[in-house]
């Protein structure tokens, strides 16, 4: 890790490298491109773990009640929403990590029910980071564009210094991939790929 960072006080989160995501035949948000990002996670998680910074898996997790999260059931639609709900549920297929995944049995393991994992009412990953004493956070996963995104801005906006890994990233297309790293770099935070985090 580069000289300026306390390895104490970084860490890695990683978000939703899940079946929903990564499994074509589930049918809910697959992204080609997170397929391709397997082995690089992996390999980042282990430089973490080596020098003592904590590796968080999140996992998008849907509520049964109908009544939650109104605004992107009306986004999305009823039938839409209603498949999503069954396809995040916790315990189901879709739930669980990407069968290449190689989560570690000292990684914590934070369960998100919006885009953001920042914005739990129970605390989420920032009680978390908090409790760690964590002030730089990078974010690997997917869908850059969407949770990835939304957790680094808020994370960002609550005093972390936050760091996209652009080369553990994916997205639905390579052009909202790209679009992401460029919104965020402009007034967020820093856009690096991951060799650049542990070079001297």
């Amino acid at each position: 890790m580069a000289a300026t960072q306390d390895p104490r006080r970084s860490a890695l989160a990683i978000i939703d490298m899940q079946n929903a995501f990564l499994d074509p035949d589930v049918g809910f948000r697959f992204a080609p491109a997170a397929l391709d990002i397997v082995d690089p996670i992996n390999a980042l998680a282990r430089r973490f773990r080596e020098v003592g910074a904590p590796v968080v898996w999140v996992q998008t997790t849907s509520r049964p009640s109908p009544a939650d999260w109104p605004s992107l059931r009306h986004l999305l639609g009823e039938e839409a929403m209603d498949f999503r709900t069954g396809v995040l549920a916790e315990g189901s297929h879709g739930h669980a990590l990407w069968h290449g995944m190689q989560a570690a049995a000292q990684d914590d393991v934070v369960l998100k029910y919006r885009y953001s994992a920042m914005v739990e009412p129970d605390g989420g990953l920032q009680l978390l980071l908090e409790e760690r004493g964590i002030t730089s956070l990078h974010i690997a996963g997917t869908q850059t564009n969407i949770c990835c995104e939304a957790t680094a801005r808020d994370a960002m906006m609550l005093g972390l210094d936050t760091v996209l890994v652009a080369d553990c990233l994916a997205a639905a297309t390579p052009e909202l991939h790209r679009a992401s790293l460029v919104s965020f770099g402009s007034a967020f935070g820093r856009v690096i790929d991951s060799a650049e985090i542990f070079r001297p």
